[in-house]
């Protein structure tokens, strides 16, 4: 099988996989283990305090070994978590499975991407990643139907172990025909490895403060990392007391809220698409600013709409735009990298992502306990400044075309 068919497989199992579980697991955390607003945010938390610590170093696994062998690793690790969480329904317990799902997520974040990256040799990443997401999409859609009835036939805590099991399986199937032919690896030389890992890393940090534009980019992982943890967490608990929804009808309603959102995402993607073969990066830059205004608005009218379609129209448009700003932001900063050390660079910016979530999550998730409106109002306030380094970056970004066509 070859590398493009791999990749568009790897995205739609692993998302039909995590909607398995991600369309319930809030109403598990809520109705069987009794979390509060601020114990949902503490496991993304933990989950993200993962992430920071290992993402660079495998990253550098990634780069050093094999990014093959990094994603599979990365799905055995993911499915060890989901069974774990299943298994026991606390709070200590949740948040010590998410603490392992976000190492598991550390091994195949960046390395998948740098992976089908060089196996296509640097060609056609816009349509490549485009796709891609809208496999992802389509396995979401399909793994919400798959959790709704799961739930409904068994038990929420079933469908999640169920997708744990699922995790493994997928796993040793990628470790059979996963193709790995164009990985080039990072060079060895006589210093140790933990000096090389420290040499990469200064050297990315590095390449991103000598450049304006990688410069803004961080800041945009910083600052959607401080938004998305509160909004990712608080979501679904401010439905659940504003509608004061039983666990059966959760369950059915949160399966028609993410369905009726992925079906959105994969229809505008396709739009996207058909616009041309390729965006520049200035129109980038431009449908990022468009998209991320729309979204601060979006999350406003979220926390705070008094009426049930109202409240869901704009968890929609939240859903689509945020959904939107990955694969786009992906496009563009795999156009700005080198493919060696690829992955140590996607890791870095993973990082910061990280990093923002840790910092912003705990402060929503105290806010929340006042008032969870209060909290998604206050993940909205934290997207605004996304909007300035998106402008930082399209200053600079014609600055240097300026430049280039003055000398040509």
């Amino acid at each position: 099988m070859n590398a493009r068919k791999v990749y568009y497989l790897l995205s739609g199992v692993r998302a039909f996989l995590l909607y398995v579980v991600f369309t319930v697991n809030a109403i598990y955390f809520i109705k069987e283990a009794g979390l509060n607003p601020f114990q949902l945010v503490l496991v993304g938390t933990m989950m993200e305090v993962s992430i920071m610590l290992f993402e660079v170093p495998t990253g550098f696994i990634a780069d050093r070994v094999s990014r093959k062998a990094s994603v599979v690793i990365g799905m055995f690790i993911v499915g060890a978590a989901h069974l774990l969480e299943g298994a026991i329904p606390s709070f200590w317990a949740i948040a010590l499975a998410y603490g392992i799902w976000g190492l598991g997520y550390t091994f195949f974040s960046g390395a998948e991407e740098a992976w089908i990256a060089d196996e296509e040799k640097g060609e056609g990443l816009q349509k490549l990643f485009l796709t891609g997401s809208q496999f992802a999409s389509l396995g979401n859609f399909a793994g919400i139907f798959a959790s709704v009835a799961l739930s409904f036939l068994f038990s929420v805590q079933t469908a999640i172990l169920l997708a744990g099991g699922a995790f493994l399986v997928f796993g040793i199937w990628l470790a059979i025909f996963m193709p790995e032919h164009h990985f080039e690896k990072m060079e060895r030389n006589d210093t140790s490895p933990f000096h090389q890992f420290a040499a990469v890393v200064k050297s990315g940090y590095q390449t991103v403060r000598g450049s304006t534009i990688l410069f803004a980019m961080a800041g945009i992982s910083l600052m959607w990392g401080l938004a998305s943890e509160g909004f990712d967490r608080l979501w679904e608990i401010h439905l659940i007391q504003g509608l004061k929804l039983t666990e059966s009808s959760a369950v059915l309603w949160f399966g028609i809220i993410n369905a009726v959102a992925f079906l959105l995402h994969i229809a505008v993607v396709q739009g996207i698409q058909r616009r041309g073969e390729e965006l520049r990066e200035q129109q980038l830059i431009g449908l990022l600013g468009a998209m991320n205004i729309l979204l601060v608005l979006s999350m406003m009218v979220f926390a705070l709409a008094g009426q049930f379609w109202l409240a869901i129209a704009s968890y929609w448009s939240c859903a689509l735009l945020r959904g939107l700003n990955h694969p786009l932001y992906s496009i563009w900063l795999n156009q700005k990298l080198e493919s060696k050390g690829r992955a140590t660079m996607l890791s870095l910016f993973g990082q910061l992502d990280a990093i923002g979530q840790i910092a912003g999550g705990p402060v929503v998730g105290l806010i929340a306990l006042s008032s969870v409106s209060l909290g998604l109002i206050t993940t909205s306030l934290l997207t605004i400044p996304v909007l300035f380094f998106l402008w930082m970056a399209r200053r600079q970004q014609k600055k240097a075309l300026h430049l280039k066509q003055s000398a040509g």
